[in-house]
């Protein structure tokens, strides 16, 4: 482990402490959060039903956005679903458990103040997306071994940090959101140079207080840099960076960063000896997940736009990178003509 790594690691905790200490903004985790994130982590079949359905009832809120996402178009039936059993049903344990777990974090968490290229309903679709197409990873086919639950959360929280130093640091973060899109590069290695350490790092301290599972911790630690994640955590942080690039490619929201990182750049998709780095199972990843986030985001989030999706700038380069070139070509351009689905995912996996 390199000093700098050591360093990076020092400062997000002095950060994280920052944070947790002197704001009013950001509470402590109520019993009830852990019993629902406890709940996300399960496979459907393990979920105490009458407990979740109490833990929805004592919240008018969340019992309101379940009943509003059943009787959305994209779930909607012959009647109107009035009852909490009756959403449950429809939409399914796991996707009420989940879509609970967005609302509760959308509730405790604060909004951050308006900042170009990153607002609140980008931040919140992008989370979103990430973790289900990060759950979508965990399938057994893919032999990732790693648990669906536990990607879920990890996807759902990796822009925590974001979040925080948006709310706390202002002008220091607009600062970094402004420089990544203007030189195109990863928003976190442009936080080393003005905070001294990245969101993931600051996020990860900040869920270890939560008392969040260890593996979710890393995981969002180490989201942008899995290569430097203790061996344990490498997989659970490189499939979230991979799925944070599936995400991008969907153009549901925004992440900050300045380009959208390449599958075969991702560090899941420099080992060859993985599926997840053959290119069918990756168009076949792109196009499944992309198909079915965007026919029910408007169903979870009413006001969404699309944002456009950003390509690297050699868009026609017929040879996939080796694993030094993927990491050092990074650049990427707003293509300036629309591309199809599978236009987009040549160019995105080349």
């Amino acid at each position: 482990m390199s000093y700098s790594l050591v360093g990076e690691k020092t400062i997000a905790m002095g950060i994280a402490q920052d944070i947790l200490n002197n704001s009013v903004e950001i509470p402590s985790i109520p019993e009830h959060a852990q019993q629902l994130f406890t709940m996300v982590r399960q496979p459907g079949d393990r979920i105490d039903i009458p407990e979740f359905v109490h833990l929805v009832e004592s919240d008018p809120g969340l019992f309101t956005q379940i009943l509003q996402l059943a009787n959305s178009p994209y779930y909607r039936g012959l009647e109107d679903i009035v009852t909490l059993r009756g959403a449950i049903t429809r939409i399914g344990l796991k996707e009420a458990v989940n879509i609970v777990c967005l609302g509760f974090l959308q509730k405790m968490l604060p909004r951050f103040p308006w900042i170009d290229g990153f607002s609140y309903i980008d931040f919140w679709a992008f989370s979103w997306a990430c973790a289900n197409a990060n759950r979508r990873l965990g399938h057994p086919a893919l032999g990732m071994g790693v648990r669906p639950g536990d990607l879920y959360m990890t996807g759902m929280l990796q822009g925590l940090g974001k979040l925080l130093m948006a709310i706390h640091f202002p002008d220091q973060f607009r600062a970094c959101i402004a420089k990544a899109w203007e030189l195109e590069c990863p928003i976190h290695e442009i936080e080393r140079d003005i905070f001294g350490t990245t969101d993931g790092l600051v996020a990860g301290k900040v869920l270890q207080t939560w008392q969040m599972p260890l593996t979710v911790c890393e995981g969002v630690g180490f989201y942008q840099t899995p290569e430097l994640a203790d061996p344990e955590y490498k997989t659970i942080a490189g499939m979230t960076q991979y799925a944070l690039s599936v995400t991008g490619f969907t153009g549901i929201g925004k992440s900050g960063d300045g380009i959208m990182l390449k599958l075969p750049a991702t560090f899941l998709g420099q080992n060859t000896t993985l599926r997840l780095a053959k290119p069918d199972v990756q168009k076949n990843l792109v196009t499944e997940i992309s198909t079915d986030l965007n026919k029910k985001v408007t169903a979870i989030f009413p006001n969404f736009k699309r944002t456009a999706v950003k390509t690297e700038k050699e868009e026609n380069a017929e040879t996939t990178p080796t694993a030094a070139s993927a990491q050092s070509d990074t650049r990427r351009v707003t293509p300036k003509k629309k591309k199809s689905v599978l236009g987009w995912f040549k160019s995105f996996i080349r």
